[in-house]
C-alpha cells in the first residue's frame, strides 16, 4: 500500500529512515517497460509503432531501450497511434516524466477530446490546427 505524501515526508526527515527511504529499491516500472507492455498489448512491433507515432528509428529504439526518455508530444503520438484509454495515456505522462494532461488548458483539452472520442493522430492534429493549436509535432522543427 502507499504512503501518503505527509507519511513520507515525515520519514525523510528522520535521518535514519530517510537514509533507508533513498536506498530502498525503484519499483515504479520504467516509461520503456510501459511503453513495452503496451506495444506488446495491441501486438504492435517496435517499428510499427515508430512509424504509427512518427518517430525516428534509432530514437525509438533508444527509448525502448530505456536509454533517453521521450518527449511529451510523442508521448501523446504514442497514446494517440496506440489508441490508448486517457487513464493509461496519463500513467504513460507520469512514467515519461512529464506533466499530465491538464483540462484547463486548451491545448491538453483538445487532446483529451481526441482520446476520449478514439480520433486518430491524424484527426487530433486537424482539431489542434482548427483551433489553433500547437501541433504535435511542433517542438521537433
Amino acid at each position: 500500500m502507499l504512503e501518503t505524501t505527509s507519511t513520507l515526508f515525515q520519514k525523510l526527515c528522520g535521518r535514519e529512515s530517510g537514509e533507508a527511504i533513498l536506498r530502498q529499491e525503484q519499483t515504479e516500472p520504467t516509461c520503456a517497460q510501459v511503453l513495452q507492455n503496451w506495444l506488446e498489448q495491441t501486438g504492435l512491433s517496435a517499428p510499427e509503432w515508430m512509424a504509427a507515432a512518427d518517430v525516428s528509428r534509432s530514437y525509438g529504439y533508444q527509448i525502448l531501450r530505456g536509454e533517453r526518455l521521450p518527449g511529451r508530444d510523442i508521448l501523446l503520438r504514442t497514446a494517440l497511434s496506440l489508441h490508448l484509454p486517457l487513464k493509461e495515456t496519463q500513467r504513460l505522462l507520469a512514467v515519461g516524466g512529464c506533466g499530465a494532461l491538464y483540462p484547463r488548458v486548451r491545448r491538453d483539452a483538445a487532446v483529451i477530446f481526441a482520446l476520449n472520442q478514439g480520433l486518430t493522430l491524424l484527426e487530433t492534429e486537424e482539431l489542434l490546427t482548427s483551433l489553433p493549436e500547437r501541433s504535435l509535432y511542433a517542438g521537433e522543427r
